[in-house]
């Protein structure tokens, strides 16, 4: 969800939509699109003079030249870099190169003795680094991993060593999500442990092209996809885990979807991107490298700090802004000539020393704004789930009734304790009564680029309207005909019952 933070700036600037991508809606070439793209070659080559197909071709040649580009840049400088050299390099970074790029240091925390255990590592793009989290629970039959992160030799030698001390092996690993950042490196960590089954949440994509999955890494034969209904899995499961599926809902170029997971025997839910909590603390992955805190806490580019607590708070803040709004209402964008002229690479190296933006608002504001219990992330709640309100309350719904005593969410602050209708609680931006007094709320101003975002998308037919909420004149079956339901190779969008 955060490794698109420069393309969505960009994407706002320009108002286009060429570039843009988000965790539903990123710009990518179908089945569909590249027997379009083939036809239009053919026709080309027959007729010169037909300019509207043309036209289309060269628009989607060019995004698709540009996409396997990047990917070949990636792919290059993984190629050059591969070897792991210390227990904290992770060679395949140019897969996905967002920072901390080759170095991937990690965080363990043991959250119930011999039973749940969670690693961190930093995950984001020009220094907006959050914490990204692999959750591991002691089954009967063995480990279950749920969101892979990154696997360096210090996570594989962890986990090695976590299967000897717990007499006990991984038996299951589960991406709980379609987006980038939680299923790219599952694959490689797959490779680790060649006994372990490999569970995908389903509406899996990819692009230039969507490929099958073993062509993306994943083991064909140990490969399987969880039932969005929450009946699949494996059959060892039943006794200790209860999980359901978040969609998939399938946009004209992406999807979104997530399963959630519930550990009946310590009434343990584990989730993805759904829900998290915005507090003062700073996450503990920062103690060994507040790097990124340092550099955003500057309110402007000749500032020269101190690395003491009270930055470090200043900092996350700032971040946690960044990875949920692109671009708080706190900030002012310098142009391009400013922010160059005004480089100071001799007070901080990092990106030729240009800082591109000014704070000059009130951060403090804003970040209260999101604190109070827990949140959904702003992009999912103005670009993604407010396609769907019938079908996403109907799976909010349904979590209050698991018994739930902690939530450990995949981003910002770990083992949260909250229960079902605190979940529950979180989605109640999707009604017309809206969110309750005392309870997170993003500020209007906040969400200006996602707004933007919203009708730029709608515009380039990338996403649907938005329907109307539940709470008002419009009646369940009349929202339900107004939501957004896709298909691709075969998988469809749920549809709630009238």
């Amino acid at each position: 969800m955060y490794c698109i933070l420069f393309i969505v700036i960009t994407s706002t600037i320009t108002k286009t939509c060429i570039s843009f991508q988000i965790p539903n809606v990123p710009i990518t070439i179908t089945k569909n699109h590249l027997a379009k793209t083939s036809n239009v070659h053919s026709k080309t080559k027959l007729n010169q003079s037909e300019d509207t197909s043309m036209t289309s071709n060269k628009e989607l040649s060019r995004r698709q030249s540009l996409e396997v580009s990047i990917g070949g840049v990636g792919l290059g400088l993984s190629f050059l870099a591969t070897r792991e050299n210390k227990p904290t390099d992770y060679g395949l970074f140019g897969v996905l190169p967002v920072g901390p790029y080759k170095e991937k240091k990690s965080i363990f925390e043991t959250i119930v003795p011999n039973q749940i255990w969670t690693v961190d590592q930093k995950f984001g793009i020009l220094n907006v680094q959050v914490p990204i989290r692999m959750t591991v629970i002691k089954l009967k039959s063995g480990l279950f991993l749920y969101n892979p992160i990154a696997a360096t030799p210090e996570v594989v030698t962890w986990l090695k060593n976590l299967c000897t001390s717990e007499n006990t092996t991984i038996q299951s690993i589960v991406i709980g999500s379609v987006a980038a950042e939680h299923k790219v490196y599952a694959s490689v960590l797959a490779q680790k442990f060649p006994k372990a089954k490999v569970w995908l949440t389903e509406g899996q994509y990819s692009f230039p092209a969507n490929l099958p999955q073993s062509f993306l890494g994943f083991p064909s034969d140990r490969t399987s996809f969880l039932n969005p209904d929450g009946t699949g899995g494996e059959d060892s499961w039943s006794e200790e885990l209860q999980y359901l599926t978040l969609g998939p809902f399938i946009s004209r170029d992406g999807a979104f979807a997530e399963s959630v997971f519930l550990h009946k025997p310590t009434q343990t839910l584990l989730c993805t991107d759904t829900v998290l909590e915005v507090t003062d603390e700073v996450p503990n992955i920062y103690d060994v490298d507040p790097h990124p805190l340092l550099f955003h806490a500057r309110d402007t580019v000749t500032d020269v700090l101190q690395d003491t607590e009270e930055i470090r708070k200043l900092g996350y803040r700032r971040v946690v802004l960044f990875g949920l709004f692109f671009t708080p209402s706190a900030i002012v964008i310098k142009d391009v000539n400013t922010a160059f002229k005004e480089r100071r690479p001799d007070i901080n190296t990092d990106f030729i020393g240009i800082y591109p933006w000014d704070w000059v608002g009130d951060d403090v504001k804003s970040f209260k704004a999101l604190q109070g219990g827990l949140l959904v992330a702003p992009i999912l709640q103005k670009l993604i789930l407010n396609r769907n309100p019938i079908a996403v309350l109907d799976f909010a719904d349904t979590i209050p009734t698991w018994p739930i005593k902690r939530i450990i969410p995949s981003h910002l602050k770990n083992d949260l304790k909250y229960n079902g209708e605190d979940y529950r609680r979180a989605f109640d931006f999707l009604t017309v009564q809206g969110v309750k007094p005392g309870y997170p709320n993003p500020l209007k101003d906040d969400f200006k680029t996602l707004d933007d975002a919203n009708v730029n998308l709608i515009e380039s037919g990338a996403i649907s309207v938005i329907p109307p909420f539940p709470g008002g004149i419009a009646s369940r079956a009349e929202i339900i005909a107004q939501e957004a339901y896709g298909c691709r190779a075969g998988v469809c969008s749920p549809r709630p019952k009238p």
